[in-house]
């Protein structure tokens, strides 16, 4: 079901409210790709009805940015991979004249997202669609931890009756996080990506035997980044409580990496929240390359149908 207004929403709403079903979320810019139905398969697995927004944040994009996605392609996977119902809006809705508030963390969304980010933003974006959909349970993936720990947050300083749950980050077997914006690379370009996640899982690994020098671990894992056509921004070891960096590793924390090109920000990170993890690395879902590699998140959504045999949980460690 494909409802095209914050009002066509509410009625939903209220009226799965009245009949005493829970609700599952997923909110997201639109693109929807395999990462997302992965959220959507667990929304509609966990709770009686999973409903899905699609609306690419006006205030968390620069401005004159042309967000590229596709509304049918959106439902069309939304559905397939259990939603119920797939909420669109518009600017005039979400944002009218006069909006004025936001979701203030002090200096924290800067700390997990570097000065480049709107984090603050997508955080207001989505605190906004949890209090207009109410939700028992509301999931975000792990592939972007900062939003996903700053929401928690926010909901719990809100006194939000909602409970966040986190969902494995989805990965191409060669390492790379499934994200819309890489829907137009190249496999060539992918394939090169992937030392970073090679680096940040070499962290991990070395964390786990027991350096815990933060400095020295970062330059053990700088030349394991072979890029030729990207640069290397960033690479860093945070509390995942602070977003600040460490400099003793100490749980839980965050190694994070940023790679550079084409104009776009390419993050990676895992999550060490535990010594399990840490030990044996985090339970990402990995699947296949699509037999033929097309351009454009239509490929992903054309891939193998998210239920079937082409993912699996693993452990890295």
């Amino acid at each position: 079901m494909h409802l095209a207004s914050l009002s066509a929403g509410k009625t939903f709403i209220e009226d799965m409210a009245r009949r005493g079903r829970t609700i599952g979320t997923v909110h997201t810019l639109g693109a929807l790709h395999l990462g997302h139905a992965e959220l959507i398969r667990r929304a509609a697995a966990e709770n009686d009805v999973a409903i899905i927004t699609v609306y690419p944040n006006k205030i968390q994009l620069r401005p004159g940015a042309n967000y590229e996605f596709n509304l049918e392609d959106d439902i069309a996977l939304a559905l397939r991979a259990g939603a119920s119902a797939v909420i669109s809006t518009t600017d005039a809705e979400m944002f009218p004249p006069g909006y004025r508030t936001f979701v203030s963390q002090g200096d924290y969304p800067l700390r997990a997202n570097g000065p480049h980010g709107l984090l603050m933003e997508g955080i207001t974006g989505c605190i906004r669609w949890i209090c207009f959909a109410r939700p028992s349970r509301s999931y975000f993936g792990l592939k972007d931890i900062g939003q996903a720990l700053l929401v928690k947050r926010a909901v719990a300083d809100l006194l939000l009756d909602c409970e966040i749950r986190f969902v494995p980050t989805v990965r191409y077997k060669n390492g790379v996080p499934i994200s819309s914006r890489l829907r137009h690379f190249n496999r060539s370009e992918l394939d090169e990506i992937s030392s970073l996640f090679m680096a940040l899982d070499h962290l991990r690994k070395e964390a786990a035997r027991g350096v815990s020098c933060a400095q020295d671990l970062i330059a053990s894992a700088r030349p394991l980044i072979k890029f030729r056509r990207f640069e290397l921004e960033s690479l860093r070891i945070v509390g995942a409580d602070s977003f600040e960096d460490q400099k003793q590793i100490e749980l839980p924390f965050i190694i994070s990496g940023v790679a550079v090109g084409r104009g776009l920000r390419v993050p990676d990170n895992i999550f060490v929240p535990d010594q399990y993890t840490l030990s044996r690395g985090p339970a990402d879902i990995w699947i296949d390359f699509p037999e033929t590699w097309e351009f454009g998140h239509h490929a992903q959504a054309r891939a193998e149908d998210f239920s079937g045999g082409s993912c699996v949980d693993h452990s890295s460690g």
